[in-house]
């Protein structure tokens, strides 16, 4: 696998985990019989959520972007 592929998948792995949480968020705050609903409802649920899903898909990110970097100076450095 090369390494820009790699770095493909981690992008993607880090929208996933941002998408997970916002959607765990959605889950919770209509599966709760006493939340009302809105934006106040919706940010109380979401900073429940957010803990670790928050931190994985930031260093996911950040290591995503540095495999696609090494890639285009590898390729660079080829031509």
């Amino acid at each position: 696998m090369s390494r820009r592929a790699a770095g493909v998948i981690l992008l993607a792995i880090s929208a996933f985990l941002t998408g997970v949480k916002y959607i765990t968020a959605s889950i919770y705050s209509t599966s709760s019989p006493n939340s009302g609903y809105g934006a106040d409802s919706f940010k109380q649920w979401l900073d429940y959520v957010e803990g670790n899903l928050t931190t994985y898909s930031m260093i996911v990110l950040i290591a995503g972007i540095i495999y696609l970097i090494l890639a285009e100076i590898d390729d660079f450095d080829k031509k």
